[in-house]
C-alpha cells in the first residue's frame, strides 16, 4: 500500500529517498542540493514574497552568519514569535545551517502561556515582529533567558517606545551578513532541528524535540499519503508554528524540488481564489476547515482549481460530496507531532471512517489500561513505535518525567482512544480525557461533534460533560452557527434525536455566532467551554 521506493525509485531528484542516503536527511543539506540542482527556479512564495531555490540558500547562509555573530551556535535554541512570513522560513533554514534549534511559537500566545514556552526552551535569542512588542513589554520581567531581540518589520526605536527593555535589539536586516558556506559536515540526521509545542490537555504545553530525520520522515509520510511527485506543487493556509505548514508546506516541496505557496492563514472566502492563484496540485485541510468550505454557498468556480489531492484530518463527514463539489480526491491519516503518520490511506486504498492502515515504518497497536493488546473491534488506547531509528521525537524538552510516561513499555502512548478492525484498519474514537461518562456509557465527544456538524447550519462544535444530579455527566454541546443561519437549539435537538441513540442526545445546547475558543495550536479548547459551563444562553432540555 505504501511502497514508496517502488513508486518513486525513478525520481533521482529526491534527496534522501533511500535508506542508504540517510546522512543526507538534513534540512540544510537538502536545501544546498536543491539549490545546486534547480538554481533560479521558483521555490517558495510566502505571503506574496517569492524566492528561488538558490536565493533561499543565499539568504539562509547570510542569515546564519549574522546569527552566529549574535552568539548563536550549535544546539542553541532560537525562538520565533512570528505570523506566517518569509523571515520565519529563512530563520528556520539559517538555524539549520548552524546546527541550532528552531522554536516557532504561536504569536497569539500571551502571559503565562507565552512565558512557559520561552522559558522552557531557554532561548536567548527571540525573533519577533511589531505585533509582539506590547505583550513582550508586559511579560519581559518573567523572561530571564531572552537577551537578544531580532525585529522583523520594526525598528529598535519601536520596541523601546513600546517599553521593551531587552538588552540587545537589532533589525532582521542587520543580521543578513556576507554569505559564506557553512560547515554542514558536522550536522547529522540524528541532531535536533526543532522544538514544537503541543497543546497541554492536562498541564502546560510540552515541547517535542524533533531531529532532522524525524522531520524528514514527516514529509516522506505525507508524500506517501498524497502520492506526491516532482510534478506537483503545494499550497498551505496553516500556521508555520505547526507541523503541517513546516513539514508539508515547506519541507515536502523542498525535498521534491517543487513550488510551495503559503498564505497568512485560512480564509473561507479567499481560500479557493488563493489555491487557484498558486496553481497548486496538492494541499491539506483540518477537518473543521473542510466543513466550513462545504457550508459555504456553492459557486460556479468550485471545481476551478488544479488540486488533484487533499489531505483532510479528521475526514470531513461527507467525503464523497466534498470530492464531487471541488473536483479532487481526499486522503487522511493518523499521527501526532511526537510521531509521524503512523497510519494513513491513499486515493486507491481507503475505508470509510478509518484513518488508514499502519505505515510500514511503524508498529501500531491498541491496548487496554495495562498496556495489553485488545482484540479487533475493541476500543483502547492507540500506541505506536517506529521500526527505524530517529523517526519519532527525541523526548519532551526539559520534561523527562512526561517523556518516560509517554514512552512507557517502549510504546508511544497517544492519549487517543480507537480500535482496529479485523483487516488492520485503524479507527479514531476520541481523546481519552475527552470521553463523556453518562448513565454507565462512555460517550465520545468527537462522535457527538461529528453528529452536530452533520447539520448544514453548523460550522464547528465542541462537546463535553457537565456534572449531573444523577452522578456522572450530562452532555453539553456548543456550536458555531453558519453566518446568516437562524438555527435554534430546538432545531439542533431535533437533529440529534433523528440521528443519535438516546444516550448521545445532549441535555445542554448552546448556539453562538462567535468563533469557538482555541488552544495555542488552534484546536478547539473544550476545557475553556467546560470550565465556563452553563450560561444564560444555554438551552436545557431537561434530565430525561
Amino acid at each position: 500500500m505504501f511502497d514508496t521506493k517502488a513508486d518513486y525509485a525513478s525520481q533521482s531528484a529526491i534527496p534522501g529517498l533511500h535508506d542508504d542516503e540517510i546522512e543526507s536527511r538534513v534540512l540544510s543539506r537538502i536545501l544546498l542540493r536543491q539549490a545546486e540542482r534547480h538554481g533560479s527556479r521558483s521555490f517558495i512564495d510566502v505571503c506574496g514574497r517569492a524566492t528561488s531555490f538558490e536565493d533561499m540558500l543565499d539568504v539562509s547562509w547570510r542569515l546564519a552568519n549574522g546569527l552566529r555573530a549574535l552568539g548563536v551556535s550549535r544546539s542553541d535554541r532560537v525562538a520565533m514569535l512570528l505570523p506566517n512570513c518569509f523571515e520565519l522560513v529563512a530563520t528556520w533554514f539559517a538555524l539549520s545551517n548552524l546546527g541550532a534549534i528552531e522554536v516557532p511559537t504561536n504569536p497569539g500566545l500571551k502571559g503565562d502561556l507565552l512565558c512557559h514556552n520561552l522559558n522552557n526552551c531557554g532561548a536567548e535569542v527571540l525573533v519577533a515582529d511589531a505585533g509582539a512588542l506590547t505583550e513582550l513589554a508586559r511579560v519581559q520581567e518573567h523572561l530571564p533567558d531572552v537577551r537578544t531581540l531580532v525585529l522583523v518589520g520594526a525598528d529598535p526605536g519601536d520596541a523601546r517606545a513600546a517599553g521593551v527593555k531587552i538588552g540587545r535589539i537589532v533589525r532582521f536586516e542587520e543580521c543578513l551578513a556576507t554569505p559564506s558556506a557553512p560547515d554542514l559536515a558536522t550536522i547529522h540526521y540524528s541532531d535536533p532541528m526543532a522544538i514544537l509545542y503541543t497543546s497541554g490537555t492536562t498541564g502546560p504545553a510540552k515541547g517535542a524535540l524533533m531531529s532532522h530525520h524525524h522531520c524528514y520522515s514527516w514529509a516522506a509520510a505525507m508524500a506517501a499519503n498524497l502520492g506526491y511527485t516532482t510534478q506537483d506543487s503545494y499550497f498551505s493556509a496553516l500556521p508555520l508554528f505547526h507541523t503541517d505548514a513546516q513539514m508539508f508546506g515547506v519541507y515536502l516541496p523542498l525535498i521534491y524540488g517543487t513550488r510551495a505557496t503559503l498564505v497568512e492563514g485560512f480564509s473561507a472566502s479567499r481560500f479557493w481564489e488563493q489555491v487557484r492563484g498558486s496553481g497548486a496540485t496538492a494541499t491539506n485541510l483540518l477537518g473543521a476547515m473542510a466543513v466550513i468550505l462545504m457550508r459555504a454557498p456553492p459557486g460556479k468556480d468550485d471545481r476551478g482549481n488544479l488540486v488533484r489531492v487533499c489531505q483532510c484530518i479528521p475526514m470531513v463527514p461527507d467525503k464523497e460530496a466534498f470530492e464531487r463539489r471541488f473536483g479532487m480526491r481526499l486522503v487522511t491519516g493518523y499521527g501526532q507531532t511526537e510521531t509521524s503518520f503512523v497510519a494513513l490511506d491513499t486515493v486507491d486504498a481507503t475505508r470509510p471512517g478509518s484513518c488508514g492502515k499502519p505505515h510500514p515504518d511503524w508498529e501500531v497497536a491498541v491496548v487496554d489500561d495495562r498496556d495489553r493488546p485488545v482484540p479487533p473491534g475493541t476500543v483502547g488506547e492507540i500506541v505506536s513505535r517506529p521500526r527505524k531509528s530517529w523517526s519519532m521525537f527525541s523526548g519532551y524538552y526539559r520534561a523527562d518525567a512526561k517523556t518516560v510516561q509517554a514512552l512507557r513499555n517502549l510504546w508511544y502512548h497517544s492519549g487517543d482512544a480507537g480500535f482496529m478492525d479485523e483487516d488492520g484498519w485503524l479507527y479514531f474514537k476520541h481523546r481519552l480525557n475527552e470521553a463523556i461518562r453518562r448513565r454507565g456509557e462512555n460517550i465520545s465527544a468527537y462522535e457527538v461533534e461529528t453528529l452536530a456538524e452533520e447539520h448544514p447550519d453548523v460550522v464547528e462544535s465542541a462537546a463535553f460533560g457537565m456534572p449531573s444530579e444523577f452522578t456522572e455527566e450530562d452532555i453539553m454541546v456548543v456550536v458555531l452557527r453558519r453566518s446568516g443561519s437562524t438555527l435554534t437549539p430546538a432545531d439542533l435537538l431535533d437533529h440529534f434525536r433523528a440521528r443519535a441513540p438516546r444516550h448521545m442526545v445532549p441535555r445542554y445546547l448552546e448556539i453562538t455566532d462567535a468563533p469557538l475558543p482555541r488552544t495555542p495550536t488552534e484546536k478547539i479548547a473544550r476545557s475553556i467551554l467546560q470550565h465556563r459551563g452553563i450560561t444564560p444562553d444555554t438551552f436545557d432540555r431537561g434530565s430525561r
